[in-house]
C-alpha cells in the first residue's frame, strides 16, 4: 500500500477531486496462505485481479507458506501480523472468522466485507459485527447461514460466484467431436472411481483415474489430453474454462453433464453440494455421458470464460466495495493501544489454533506425504482402473479363461 498518513478527522472518499472513481486500498485476509486449497486459490487470483485494476491489496494469513510466497513475488505484501502494516485499508475483505475480526480490531474505523464459503465450518462462521456492511456467498445455500441462522439483513447479503484466473488456466481446448478419454478431477477418495471407469468402458473411452491431489501447482496442466472430467467445485469451473467436458460429480451424488442450459444452475450453488442430486449408478452416468455433444460444450467453455474470469470477479467485488464507502464517511481511527494488544492476541491463538497444527502445515506443504506422492497414487488408480478392465473382459472370454478352465476341470467345449 501506498503510504498516507493517518488522520482520525480525514474521511475517505470513493472519487478524486475531479469525482472519477480512484484506487482502493484493500486488506485481503485467509486463515492460512500455504497451498492450493479453494480459499487460498481465489485470494491469489483476486489479489492479482485487483492490482490489475489499479487496485492496492495488502493480504493477512497467520499462518504462509508456497501460496504466500507466489502472492509475494508479484509485489503484493502478505503479512502473517497486522503490526507492520502503517497504513490504514480502506476496506477489509475478510475470508474466515478469525482473521477477519483480527483486522477489524486492528483498523477500527474502517469497514469490512466478509465472503462466507462453507456451511458447516467454524472458520466461515460469520462474525456479526457494524462494520461488515456486506456478506459475500459463493453459493446458493450458503444465504441459509447469514441470513436465518444468523439474522443478518438481506440487503447487506450478495451472491458472489467463485471465478478462475484465465491467465493461469491457459488457452481452452477444442471440443472433440467424439469423447476418447476421462479422469477424476478432484480430491483424493471423493468421487466412487470403480464405478465411473466401468461407465466409460461401455462408452469406449480410456479412464486416467484420479488427476490430482488437494494442492498442486500444476493442477490445470494435468488435464491436457483429457476430454471428459469428473468433478466439482472450483475443479470444475478450472476444468471447463479450459475446454474439457464436466460432469459435476462427488462424494455427495451425481449432478449431471454441464450443458449451456444448465450452466448458471451449477455456478449458482458453485459446482457442489445443492446440484448433486442423484446417486452414482451405472444408469445415470451412462445417460449423462450420452448427452455430450461437442458444439454445446464448446459453448459452455466460451461463458465460463467470459462470465467467470477472475477480471470479472473483482469488476464486482470493485462495486461492492464503493457501495460501502459510498453509504457514509469512513474516517480513518488510529487504532489504540488496547487495540493493538487485542489484535496481538487474536493473532496468536489463530496460530495456535488445532486447524494450524505443524502437522498439519507440514501436510499442506508437501514436507510430509507430498504431492508427488498423491500424483503417484492417482496414476495408480488410473493403472488399477485399466487393469480392471483387461480382468473383466478376460472374464467375458478368451484364451486366459478357457486355459484356467482346463486348469480347473471346469471347461466347457463350445
Amino acid at each position: 500500500m501506498a503510504r498516507d498518513s493517518v488522520d482520525a478527522a480525514h474521511s475517505s472518499p470513493v472519487t478524486d477531486a475531479n469525482g472519477q472513481d480512484r484506487p482502493l486500498r484493500i486488506l485481503m485476509t485467509n486463515a492460512v496462505l500455504t497451498g492450493r486449497s479453494g480459499t487460498e486459490t481465489l485470494v491469489r487470483d483476486m489479489v492479482l485481479a485487483l492490482r490489475r485494476r489499479g487496485h492496492s491489496v495488502a493480504t493477512f494469513a497467520p499462518v504462509t507458506g508456497p501460496a504466500a510466497a507466489e502472492i509475494r513475488a508479484t509485489g503484493s505484501p502478505v503479512v502473517t501480523s497486522l503490526a507492520p502494516l502503517s497504513e490504514v485499508p480502506e476496506i477489509i475483505h475478510g475470508h474466515h472468522t478469525g482473521p477477519t475480526i483480527a483486522a477489524l480490531v486492528r483498523f477500527p474505523g474502517t469497514p469490512a466485507v466478509f465472503a462466507c464459503h462453507d456451511f458447516a465450518s467454524d472458520q466461515d462462521a460469520p462474525p456479526v459485527h457494524p462494520r461488515i456492511r456486506r456478506y459475500l456467498y459463493v453459493r446458493s445455500v450458503l444465504r441459509g447461514r447469514l441470513v436465518d441462522e444468523n439474522g443478518l439483513p438481506p440487503s447487506r447479503v450478495t451472491f458472489w460466484p467463485n471465478t478462475i484466473d484465465l491467465n493461469r488456466i491457459g488457452p481452452a481446448a477444442p471440443a472433440p467431436e467424439k469423447l476418447r478419454t476421462a479422469a477424476i478431477f478432484a480430491h483424493p477418495g471423493t468421487i466412487l472411481a470403480n464405478l465411473i471407469a466401468e461407465a466409460c468402458e461401455r462408452r469406449g473411452i480410456g479412464f486416467r483415474g484420479e488427476l490430482v491431489a488437494k494442492a498442486a501447482d500444476d493442477v490445470v496442466k494435468r488435464l491436457d489430453g483429457v476430454d471428459l472430467v469428473f468433478a466439482s467445485g472450483r475443479m470444475a469451473l478450472e476444468a471447463l474454462a479450459n475446454g474439457r467436458a464436466v460432469i459435476n460429480a462427488d462424494r455427495f451424488g451425481i449432478g449431471g453433464l454441464v450443458t449451456t442450459q444448465r450452466l448458471d444452475d451449477f455456478a449458482a450453488v458453485n459446482f457442489a453440494y445443492g446440484a448433486l442430486s442423484e446417486a452414482a449408478s451405472p444408469e445415470v452416468l451412462d445417460r449423462e455421458i450420452a448427452a455430450y455433444r461437442p458444439d454445446d460444450a464448446a459453448g459452455v467453455t466460451q461463458h465460463v470464460r467470459r462470465n467467470f474470469n477472475s477480471d470479472e470477479g473483482a469488476r464486482q467485488l470493485e462495486a461492492i466495495y464503493r457501495a460501502v464507502l459510498s453509504e457514509r464517511d469512513w474516517p480513518r481511527k488510529v487504532a489504540s493501544e488496547e487495540d493493538l494488544a487485542l489484535a496481538a492476541i487474536l493473532e496468536t491463538l489463530l496460530q495456535q489454533n488445532r486447524i494450524f497444527d505443524p502437522r498439519f502445515i507440514k501436510l499442506r506443504e508437501g514436507v510430509g506425504p507430498s504431492e508427488e506422492f498423491h500424483f503417484a497414487m492417482g496414476e495408480l488408480s488410473g493403472r488399477t482402473a485399466e487393469l480392471a478392465a483387461e480382468v473383466r473382459k478376460l472374464r467375458r472370454g478368451g484364451p486366459f479363461r478357457s486355459l484356467l478352465e482346463l486348469l480347473t476341470g471346469n471347461y466347457t467345449r463350445r
